[in-house]
Parts: C-alpha cells; structure tokens; sequence
C-alpha cells in the first residue's frame, strides 16, 4: 500500500517442536474463511498437505518468508508477489505461504493468478477473517484473476490467514522465517493473540519486516496502519493485556517508497500476458510511472537482496504508538534489536526491481 536465524531442531522435544504438536492439534479445529464451505474445508486439507505432510512438495532454497499482503488494487503489492515469484525460480528465496490481510474475496484468486502464472500453483495461500464481507475496494485483483488461469477461485477455497500461518510456521525451524508485512496489521494481531499463536511465532519467527511508519518523528496513522488501526496498536504496543509482537521487527520507512518509481520498461519488455504488466497497464496505461513502490524494498530488504541499498537507523529504539496515534521512534528501548532502514542507494534499488519485474514468467530475460 502507498502512503499518498537458529538452526534445526536439536535432538529431544524442543519448544518449537511442543508448540508445532499443540498447533497441529489447534489449527485442525480452525475453521477456513468461510466456516462450513466444502471448498474451503478440501483446500485446508490440500495445504495442510502439501506444506505440512510433504514440505518437499515446495523444495526451495533461500531465505524462507511468509508474505502478508494488502494485494487488491495498489501497484506495490503486485510488485512484491511478482518479484518473490522470480526470486523462488532462482532458489533465492523460499516463500511458504502468501496470506492476504484485506476483506476482498477475490484477492487470492489474483495472488494464485499471479504465482500460476510463474509456475508456482502449489503455494500455500490464506484470506483475512471475513473475507466475504468484501468490504475492501477491488481494483486488478478482478482484472488478474478474470485474464489468467488460477484454481483459487475466492477466500471460500482457502484457509483464514491465521490457520494457515500456523500451519506453516509449526513444520520450520526455530527462529529461521522471516515474516514481510506489507499490508494491515490484522493476521499478525490475531496470530499473537492466543498462547498457542504466540508461542509459535516466538519459536519460529527470526523477525517480522513492516512497511509501514515515517520515522523517526512519525505523524499520525497513515500508510498500512490506518487499514486496522486496533490490529496494528495490538502489534506495536499491545492490546487488552495481551504484549505485543514477541521477536524483534525491521520496519522498511514509508517515505522510500515515493521515489522508488519502477515497471515503466514493462510494456516495451514483457508479453502481454505478464501478470506484472496486466496490472501496470490496468493502473497507469503505458505511460510514464506516476506512483511509487513501497512493497517491494521491504521484501528486497527482508530477503537480504541488495543490502547495499538499506541504510540501518534506530537500532536500541523502537516503534511506538505516539499522541496522534500514529507511529514514531522511542530511541531507548527494551527492544534491543528492533530497527528502522531508509533507502541509501535509490539508482540501485530502482535497478534491482526493475530487472526482478521485467523477468519472464519462466525465468529468463
């Protein structure tokens, strides 16, 4: 959304692997978004087979992410699916899951267009509890999931984003996923609010990557924030007795995405079928780029793709909740390994996404 490491387990029951039994246990009692839908009941069991029963089925090397996404109709969400679909073809990644945080039903049907479209059908995907509200304005969510062939068809034929994340999460080693929030707080609230949520996260999460926040001085709530102003104070700050989120957070800052202006080669580049070039085309035409790019530098920034770009601040502070409500910099903290980074090196960066996006769906250029 626009604002305008440990290793395997050691021999005996560690706490990882206590909470992946308990959460086994739990998650096969969580209904899917839809609650008594077949569908949803036959796609839980799908990718509780394929990511728990047979983690192989999705043999990746890289970094393993998690990415929680607000993907529905801002060009910088597409950008981050996109490129995390290139960087699983060249083992540069090993993305688990994709969960999305917004109450659009067609939203992971676009995600599953997406990863079809580069070969990657089998990832496991989650939908926001209540997704069939559809309270969430749709945008090319529609466009991709009407142009190109997925089997997702709305949040009915997947888990709730919650469920999945346990699912996947308890089948890790400790403290070796990194999870990349680019949207509203609301999956990462929920997951942290039950013991058993937070004791997995505690255990398997190395550290969750935010966009989101303009610091250090911070306004009041803008960006990804204000899509779940309850869920995201419940992650920074706590809510109701519950802490908040246990390991430590990067956040990527929301003022470097204004200049992080990228896909303007698409057209001349890619295929008409290319899903990064359907939503380009769907947004802006194919004319000069007029938005920015925040999701993609955090999910570069997260996967360690081009650190050269990153300049690391605030580290002994944190993020807290100011007087506005929105976000700013406590520079002493108890969360010693908490930090904020700003864009050192745009030329770079822009360069990067822009190689990553222009890549063909089957990996070549």
């Amino acid at each position: 959304m626009t604002t305008m490491e440990r290793g395997a387990f050691g021999p005996g029951p560690s706490t990882g692997s206590i909470v992946a039994a308990a959460v086994l246990l739990a998650i096969a009692s969580v209904g899917c978004s839809s609650g008594s839908s077949k569908s949803a009941s036959r796609r839980a069991q799908s990718t509780t087979s394929a990511a728990v029963a047979n983690p192989s089925a999705t043999v990746a090397t890289g970094p393993r992410v998690i990415i929680d996404t607000d993907l529905s109709r801002w060009w910088d969400d597409a950008t981050a699916i996109g490129i995390a679909n290139v960087l699983q073809q060249q083992r540069a990644a090993n993305v688990l899951g994709i969960v999305s945080d917004v109450r659009n039903p067609v939203a992971v049907a676009a995600i599953d267009a997406i990863d079809t479209a580069y070969g990657h059908a089998e990832l496991p995907l989650g939908a926001v509890a209540h997704s069939n509200a559809d309270t969430a304005p749709h945008g090319y969510s529609d466009v991709l999931a009407r142009r190109l062939p997925h089997a997702v068809r709305s949040s009915d034929d997947v888990p709730e984003a919650v469920a999945l994340y346990g699912l996947l999460l308890a089948r890790q080693p400790d403290r070796s996923v990194t999870i990349v929030s680019l949207g509203a707080y609301t999956n990462l609230a929920g997951l942290i609010a039950s013991h058993t949520g937070r004791a997995l996260v505690t255990a398997k999460v190395k550290r969750l990557v935010i966009m989101d926040g303009l610091f250090p001085a911070g306004v009041g709530p803008v960006a990804n924030q204000k899509l779940d102003p309850s869920a995201a104070r419940a992650v920074v700050a706590g809510r109701n007795g519950v802490a908040p989120w246990p390991t430590p957070i990067a956040w990527v800052d929301g003022l470097d995405g204004i200049t992080t202006r990228v896909g303007g080669t698409l057209c001349a580049t890619t295929p008409a079928d290319n899903p990064m070039r359907i939503v380009y085309v769907n947004l802006f035409g194919c004319g000069p780029v007029p938005d920015g790019d925040w999701d993609a530098p955090a999910l570069l920034f997260a996967l360690g793709q081009v650190p050269h770009a990153f300049s690391v601040r605030g580290r002994g502070g944190a993020a807290v909740i100011n007087g506005q409500g929105g976000l700013s910099w406590q520079r002493a903290s108890p969360r010693r390994q908490d930090f904020y980074v700003h864009v050192a090196d745009q030329k770079g960066l822009n360069q990067r996404i822009e190689r990553l996006l222009t890549t063909d769906v089957n990996g070549r250029r």
